[in-house]
């Protein structure tokens, strides 16, 4: 009995130390300021103190969830150093994921005004996105991070690998939202999604935005939700300062932000306090500086800190219990399919994406690659999938929030520029989508020297091998006439212009990962307009006429990743187009004399082109690009040297040369290669140089009699070199460039532009 007394005795004695063991670990918001809070747990693990409840808000909810499911301090860092992460807030999407059979042309729009007669009329501008980052990859990772986690605990933040809290904020009701249960994923994109920054989530049916508002270092959580005995605090973050007159950030914290008690009484615990004046929000590149300092910062206070926490935990058992923690996370196994906000045969066609019968089980590779698809039109303008688990069947099933886009659109844009480039575009445009998907756009460009109106008809069916019908219908001209140039060395205008009026059907296929297999047929109208001589009088002389009446069919074969509609500095694009056409030429001289009658003749002929480019990333600054194109045609020459010329495919690499009408580099079979290297500063500002080097295989000469022939093979060889700076605007683009052309002699070329120059589509690609 005596040794039972004693032994209750020293458990008494030893109670108080047992029950001051628990320690809860409280991170701060603070953007990329909070990769700080990895170093903090990894100097804690490997000196054996406990992590049992953790807290954080923002970037401190983020760092604490994912410790908190299982992950180390070394799979935060090989997570945050990732590609995949660096998604997050970049919005792009994978190249394998690029669904370019889908995918328009893109169109020299600076903005898209979308509506809707449903109801009552609906106007919602899209003239600036929503947010700085697309939400587009955030709404799926989170799924991936965060779902299995959430089957595991059932909902439960308490049943996590360590129990965990995070703080979103209610602006409505304004109040801060704890969040201890329901979808993880939900929860900690709630609390991250600074106002502007990263698009606010619905929970609730409220709109929920960053904890950092009400509630940016939550140590009253930890206290009356786990009430730990020690409390270790990080704070990389500060309230907001004095708001200056020209600094609209600071104006905009002030507004949002409310004061955040960053302090922690001696007698809970030990906060360490981080400091940083030159760490931006989005600055994930810097994660081995600040992953060091937090670090370093525990080590040196490591004694005071086991001074405080006498319970020691093995790293390795940390380890292990991890493991086994991990391992036993349920699988990615799907199978039904609910959806929100679609119609019954919305949802039919959604459906097909995923899989190909009801009630069929898919991966989550099948989710991502039918999330991206989905996405890649414009039918729907945002997807929130989550993944709900049934532990009697170990499947999940994939609930789709769905956003359809409206039926009607206005876009406006185009092209500001010191030469002949200066364009206005607009758009019209009329979308549905029930069993299959259609749209309607009428498109057209006016400027100086390029004028086109096109009216195009698509409908795509999710058949088993998804198919696409486009009929197309333009008109256009490329009126050289009016071409001039601000500072050009040699500015000799070319007294000529195209016409050409045409009507295509096509069919398009999905081919291989990212690229399309197209069949067209087209009947097509041109007309050039020419003077042959360079001495003109315009009072008596008028111009001499050639028109095509053809009949023509391709097949094709398209791929493009690339990431911008103009300059891009990742990526590729790829074509190789086989053509056959066949018609009448019919020639009309301007002023008809005894040697110039007019004359018909029957033109047939083949053309297969191929072209190729692609961008390389050597270096975080530093991109190299390069291209190559070749062409073979057989067709014939026309009735004269100029009509041959002006017949003849053009190589015309840059915007610049999409504008100007230069012989010498026409060719009807040629090979052509060029070199891009470009300093990329940041995501605005980018330093291009472009060399390109042409070869005509038979150069087309001129005879005595003004008629075509074939000179010499590789008897020619021709250059172009530009150099650019590019701003890249989020409705356009700024370039300041300077070329120069082999041919003519001193054709120096100085401009600046404000806009896209992008064209519909021609008769002969």
């Amino acid at each position: 009995m005596k040794r039972f007394f004693l032994f209750l005795s020293a458990c008494l004695l030893l109670l108080p130390f047992v029950q001051a063991q628990k320690v809860g670990l409280v991170l701060s918001g603070g953007g990329a300021k909070g990769m700080t809070h990895i170093g903090i747990i990894r100097a804690l693990e490997e000196n054996n103190i406990p992590i049992d409840y953790i807290t954080g808000t923002s970037m401190g909810a983020i760092i604490g969830s994912l410790y908190a499911m299982g992950y180390s301090p070394d799979d935060m860092e090989a997570l945050l150093r990732s590609e995949d992460f660096k998604r997050w807030y970049s919005g792009q999407v994978e190249p394998e994921y690029g669904y370019y059979f889908k995918q328009n042309r893109p169109t020299p729009e600076f903005f898209n005004i979308r509506f809707s007669f449903k109801d009552s009329l609906h106007i919602k501008p899209q003239i600036l996105p929503t947010s700085m980052v697309n939400p587009i990859q955030m709404n799926l990772v989170f799924v991936e991070l965060f779902a299995r986690a959430t089957a595991a605990c059932s909902g439960d933040f308490n049943r996590l690998f360590v129990p965990f809290r995070c703080i979103a904020s209610d602006v409505y009701n304004k109040k801060p939202l704890i969040m201890r249960r329901g979808d993880l994923g939900d929860a900690v994109r709630a609390s991250m999604s600074f106002p502007f920054v990263f698009k606010p989530i619905e929970i609730d049916s409220v709109l929920a935005y960053d904890g950092g508002i009400y509630n940016n270092f939550p140590t009253d959580i930890m206290r009356e939700d786990f009430k730990p005995e020690v409390i270790i605090g990080s704070v990389v973050a500060a309230n907001p300062g004095k708001p200056k007159e020209n600094d609209l950030m600071s104006q905009l914290e002030n507004m949002i932000m409310q004061k955040t008690d960053y302090t922690l009484p001696d007698s809970l615990g030990i906060i360490m306090t981080f400091k940083y004046d030159d760490v931006s929000l989005l600055d994930f590149d810097r994660l081995q500086e600040l992953h060091d300092i937090g670090y370093n910062r525990t080590i040196s206070l490591m004694d005071s800190i086991k001074g405080r926490i006498h319970r020691r935990v093995s790293a390795e058992n940390v380890r292990l219990r991890r493991l086994v923690y991990r391992s036993n996370l349920p699988q990615f196994r799907f199978r039904d399919i609910y959806i929100e906000g679609a119609n019954p045969q919305q949802q039919a066609y959604i459906k097909k994406e995923f899989h190909d019968e009801d009630h069929e089980v898919f991966t989550y590779e099948d989710l991502k690659r039918g999330y991206f698809r989905l996405l890649s039109d414009n039918m729907i303008s945002e997807i929130i999938p989550h993944a709900v688990y049934d532990s009697e069947n170990d499947l999940y099933s994939l609930h789709l929030k769905v956003k359809m886009e409206d039926n009607f659109s206005v876009r406006m844009g185009g092209s500001v520029s010191t030469t002949s480039s200066n364009q206005i575009y607009l758009g019209l445009g009329y979308q549905d989508l029930n069993y299959y998907s259609k749209e309607i756009t009428l498109d057209g460009q006016i400027g100086k020297v390029y004028n086109n109106a096109q009216l195009m008809a698509k409908i795509d069916l999710p058949t088993r091998i998804p198919t696409s019908y486009r009929l197309i219908a333009s008109l256009s001209t490329f009126d050289y006439y009016k071409k001039d140039k601000l500072f050009s060395k040699n500015d000799k205008p070319s007294f000529n212009s195209k016409d050409e009026r045409f009507v295509k059907l096509m069919v398009a296929l999905p081919f291989l990962a990212n690229k399309r297999a197209e069949i067209s047929i087209g009947y097509g109208k041109l007309q050039d307009n020419y003077f042959q001589s360079s001495v003109i009088n315009f009072d008596k002389d008028r111009s001499d006429r050639s028109t095509y009446n053809l009949l023509g069919g391709a097949i094709g074969f398209y791929g493009s990743t690339l990431n911008a509609r103009q300059y891009a500095t990742k990526g590729y694009f790829e074509k190789l187009v086989a053509q056959v056409f066949s018609g009448k030429e019919k020639f009309i001289p301007g002023n008809p004399t005894e040697t110039s009658v007019t004359t018909k003749e029957r033109q047939s002929w083949l053309q297969i082109s191929y072209m190729k480019y692609a961008y390389h990333t050597m270096s975080p600054k530093f991109t190299l690009g390069w291209m190559a194109e070749m062409l073979y045609s057989s067709k014939n020459f026309s009735e004269n040297y100029t009509a041959t010329m002006l017949q003849a495919a053009d190589f015309s690499p840059t915007p610049h040369s999409k504008l100007m009408y230069n012989e010498a580099f026409r060719a009807n079979q040629f090979l052509a290669a060029g070199i891009k290297p470009i300093f990329v500063f940041n995501d605005m500002f980018q330093f291009r140089s472009e060399f390109y080097g042409f070869v005509p295989i038979f150069p087309i000469k001129k005879n005595a009699l003004n008629k075509a022939y074939y000179g010499k093979a590789f008897s020619r060889f021709e250059y172009i070199g530009e150099i650019s700076v590019i701003c890249q605007l989020p409705f356009g683009a700024i370039s300041a460039y300077v070329n120069h052309y082999s041919s003519p002699k001193k054709e120096w070329n100085v401009g600046l532009t404000l806009g896209w120059q992008l064209f519909n589509y021609r008769f002969i690609e």
